[in-house]
């Protein structure tokens, strides 16, 4: 295929699917959706539940949907991917991962029906549609090189993933100015349910644009009457033969164990983030969206600085400065830790006294998991007048009971300047198993500066940003170098195995690591297993590799 006959319409039909499903990974799997399942799930079941000795969160239990959902795209499009290259069905098959993905994505408007069983309700919804968006893609880009000739596909790729950054990033600002604007006036939980709603509605509607000018790519090595036993025997026979290729190319091996490893913990720590951010530390939705539209907008900007390091030093050098970047960014997070409440206006429940009345003049909603707090408080509205026993109550019960995550401030009257913080209050550290960490960040440095839990998300968004684009973009691109031009298709095929690999493994070990110690110390074990794929990537000669690759294409 020369250039000067490409099919443009095609081109841009394909970028904007890029476009369209970006929306879920955007809004859905990072903004939104984590952070409403961990108010579900904490709302019906506490901050945590234990079975058998095994402690189970929020976050960890959203780390085994992430798991399931990436175990099942494991399983399922090595042998769906042999049948689509054997038959005329790559196009259909993505019409069909769209419009499930669409569908239990809009689907997800109705999770307030389940009342207590609503977090599983929002988990199945999420696990089907991320098997339909991470799938989907699978088929996606196979077509690609089916439109464009080779000296194309970076530029055309680039091109996905820029209007990807862009789709994505621009129903994220419609979806913060709908919560932002609407807030006051319409239920957040339904403005939340609502946004989940529209990604489906964005996702499936702009992929029309793909369905209506890509074409069905064409097949070279059909075969009829597929069967299932053929088709899974004929998937492990071609993995095997993979696997005995490249174990013949050294520093292709080394890469991929060291990537294995490093993009586990990328990759965990970002689908975790949302969940782990409002499950430790009580970080709102709103945040998180305003974190996430940082990431968006400075990753390309990351991407290119990286880029042009890569262009002065090296491919690898560039790399491995991001992974250290991940390393330091990632172990400042575990660092993370809520301001203590000081002033009257930082506690959750603020009772003044004026006119010979206590006034309720702040209170937090009580989830059903605080069954007694609930029943005692839950009828209380604001500005309401209480009484100056009712207000040593309200205070005892906040900042003593042993499933209280709310602080307390009265001002003016007998009780004038008590203040309290319930035992699970975020701000509390003594029941974490690293608590001198973010201890000692919170004393030299969140406390000094005046730096709330809010602020230090979204420095953390934006550092993130910086290292994100470039540690992904850099890996693919050294790996490109250094493996055989002639047989890129089949060792690349590989390097995606071995992503949808890591992207079970990462969320299961976090998800067991929590189950026996705490969230902090999960995100420790992620940092660790970065540090260990960095070390790793040194073993790895990009010359020495090419040379031999270029050996073996001679």
């Amino acid at each position: 295929m020369q250039e000067s006959t490409v099919n443009q319409k095609a081109i841009t039909g394909w970028c904007m699917y890029d476009w369209a499903n970006s929306s879920f990974f955007t809004s859905a799997a990072v903004a939104i959706a984590p952070i409403y399942f961990v108010q579900l799930f904490t709302n019906s079941l506490g901050n945590s539940v234990e079975i058998f000795g095994f402690n189970i969160t929020s976050s960890s239990t959203w780390s085994f949907g992430v798991a399931f959902s990436a175990l099942i795209v494991a399983i399922s499009t090595p042998l769906i991917g042999i049948i689509a290259d054997r038959t005329k069905i790559k196009k259909k098959l993505l019409f069909y991962y769209t419009l499930i993905g669409s569908i239990v994505t809009c689907a997800a408007f109705f999770t307030n029906s389940f009342g207590s069983l609503a977090w599983i309700y929002l988990a199945i919804c999420f696990v089907i549609g991320n098997v339909a968006a991470v799938g989907g893609t699978v088929f996606y880009n196979s077509i690609l090189n089916h439109l464009v000739p080779k000296s194309m596909l970076d530029n055309i790729s680039s091109r996905g993933y820029a209007l990807g950054y862009l789709g994505g990033g621009l129903l994220l600002v419609i979806h913060l100015i709908v919560i932002q604007g609407l807030s006051t006036l319409i239920d957040v939980d339904f403005l939340t349910r609502m946004c989940l709603a529209s990604v489906g509605v964005w996702w499936f509607g702009w992929s029309i644009w793909t369905f209506r000018t890509v074409p069905e790519p064409p097949i070279y090595n059909p075969i009829d009457n597929l069967k299932i036993g053929y088709v899974f025997k004929l998937s492990i026979t071609e993995l095997k033969e993979t696997l005995n290729e490249i174990t013949l190319f050294k520093h292709v091996v080394w890469f991929l164990i060291a990537y294995l490893l490093f993009n586990d913990g990328i990759q965990t720590v970002l689908t975790i983030a949302g969940a782990y951010g409002a499950d430790t530390l009580g970080l709102p939705l709103m945040v998180n969206i305003i974190t996430i539209l940082l990431i968006q907008f400075i990753a390309a900007a990351g991407s290119m600085g990286f880029n042009y390091l890569a262009k002065k030093t090296s491919t690898k050098i560039s790399l491995t400065s991001t992974l250290v970047g991940w390393i330091i960014i990632i172990t400042f997070a575990i660092g993370f830790a809520p301001l203590i409440p000081e002033n009257h206006n930082d506690f959750d429940y603020q009772i003044s006294f004026e006119s010979g009345n206590y006034i309720i003049e702040k209170l937090p909603e009580i989830p059903d998991s605080m069954e007694e707090l609930k029943t005692k408080y839950g009828n209380y509205e604001l500005l309401q007048k209480i009484t100056k026993s009712d207000a040593s109550n309200i205070f005892k019960d906040i900042a003593t009971n042993t499933k209280s995550s709310f602080s307390i401030s009265i001002q003016g009257g007998a009780l004038d300047g008590r203040s309290g913080i319930g035992p699970l209050h975020p701000s509390r550290l003594e029941h974490d198993l690293i608590v001198w960490w973010p201890t000692l960040l919170r004393n030299i440095l969140w406390d000094p500066l005046g730096m709330t839990i809010e602020i230090q998300w979204i420095i953390l968004g934006t550092c993130v940003g910086l290292v994100m684009g470039g540690s992904q973009a850099l890996a693919r691109s050294l790996f490109a170098y250094i493996i055989p031009e002639k047989r890129s298709t089949e060792f690349f095929s590989f390097f995606g195995f071995i992503g949808r690999t890591s992207a079970i493994i990462g969320p299961l070990l976090y998800a067991i690591t929590v189950g026996f110690s705490t969230t902090r110390m999960a995100i420790l074990i992620l940092v660790i297993i970065i540090l260990i794929g960095t070390i790793l990537l040194r073993k790895v000669n990009p010359e020495e590799a090419r040379l031999f690759a270029e050996k073996k294409s001679a």
